[in-house]
């Protein structure tokens, strides 16, 4: 072998190298919704009410935060706050809000897999506890953020993934195997497998 065929297979060998820890980075667990309802610390139906920016101080340095508001119009699992009558929950998570832009550089969030909540929207979300700073997030980000399309009885529910594996080892009756799903039959399911 000549020596630039050799030094060719060595560059390649490294490149793949160094792609494996990428590709192990963004690996995320699957769960149906018995691992998102057990893991989360809130299940609620909400509406955004406010969306903030700011900082927080970890680990010697701060770090960007978006706060979402929402306004907690049913509960299935969790406490919540309350202002003016109404159950209200914060949830502080890691990001900018959109991309960051400084002269001709424009630089797009590395947390892009974070749920990215709008205001005036209704979402079911499956929150974490929040850590000693008070950051907190969906369980298995996207999976446990559930966008409400439509209203009233036509209302359906569909997360990130379109709820792929979200019945997965449950009872077929419960949920569709994928899809969006009425959120009577999704409110129905959370409650099941809660009180399991």
């Amino acid at each position: 072998m000549h020596a630039s065929t050799v030094l060719r297979w060595l560059a390649l060998a490294v490149v793949g190298l160094l792609l494996v820890p990428a590709a192990s980075a963004t690996t995320l667990v699957h769960m149906n919704l018995k691992d998102l309802a057990t893991r989360a610390d809130r299940v609620f139906r909400g509406t955004v009410v406010g969306v903030d920016t700011g900082t927080v101080r970890a680990g010697g340095g701060e770090l960007p935060t978006i706060v979402y508001r929402l306004r907690v119009d049913e509960a299935f699992k969790g406490q919540f706050d309350e202002r003016k009558g109404q159950p209200v929950v914060e949830v502080r998570m890691v990001g900018a809000k959109g991309a960051l832009e400084s002269g001709s550089v424009r630089r797009l969030s590395v947390l892009r897999d974070l749920p990215q909540l709008r205001m005036g929207r209704e979402y079911v979300l499956f929150t974490t506890r929040p850590s000693s700073v008070g950051l907190s997030t969906t369980v298995g980000l996207g999976q446990g953020a559930f966008t409400i399309l439509g209203a009233g009885k036509e209302a359906q529910a569909v997360n990130a993934f379109n709820n792929l594996g979200l019945a997965r080892g449950l009872d077929a009756s419960i949920l569709p195997g994928r899809g969006p799903v009425s959120y009577a039959r999704l409110a129905q399911a959370i409650r099941a497998v809660l009180n399991q």
